[in-house]
């Protein structure tokens, strides 16, 4: 049996297809934007409960021993009140920085603390 180039060049092309179409036809979900979004937005709101929970157990706040838990809050408050580029981040679930602090202040409340403002 003679050697084809030609056969054996058709062979490899058509694997090399095999193993890059897939990897560029399905997109993957961590590149969605949309599933990317969801997951800052779980972040945040993980977060933003990770620090009520520590206020209601009586800690400190985790930026400074000598802030307390009100200043702390209304930081969180100026901060996103003032124009920050990408907060809320697009296709967020928060429309605006005062759907945000709505939130915080959703979740300070159901936890029996105050809302401070």
């Amino acid at each position: 049996m003679k050697f084809r180039p030609t056969i054996a060049y058709i062979v490899v092309l058509v694997i090399a297809f095999a193993v890059v179409a897939p990897s560029a036809y399905c997109k993957l979900p961590k590149r969605d934007e949309i599933y990317q979004n969801k997951l800052e937005t779980d972040a945040w709101k993980r977060l933003i409960e990770k620090y009520v929970i520590q206020q209601q157990a009586g800690q400190k706040p985790p930026v400074s021993e000598d802030i307390t838990w009100k200043d702390f809050w209304i930081s969180w408050y100026s901060f996103l009140r003032h124009q920050n580029p990408g907060l809320p981040w697009k296709g967020s679930e928060f429309k605006s920085a005062d759907d945000m602090i709505r939130y915080i202040k959703q979740r300070l409340k159901t936890h029996g603390l105050p809302t401070y403002e």
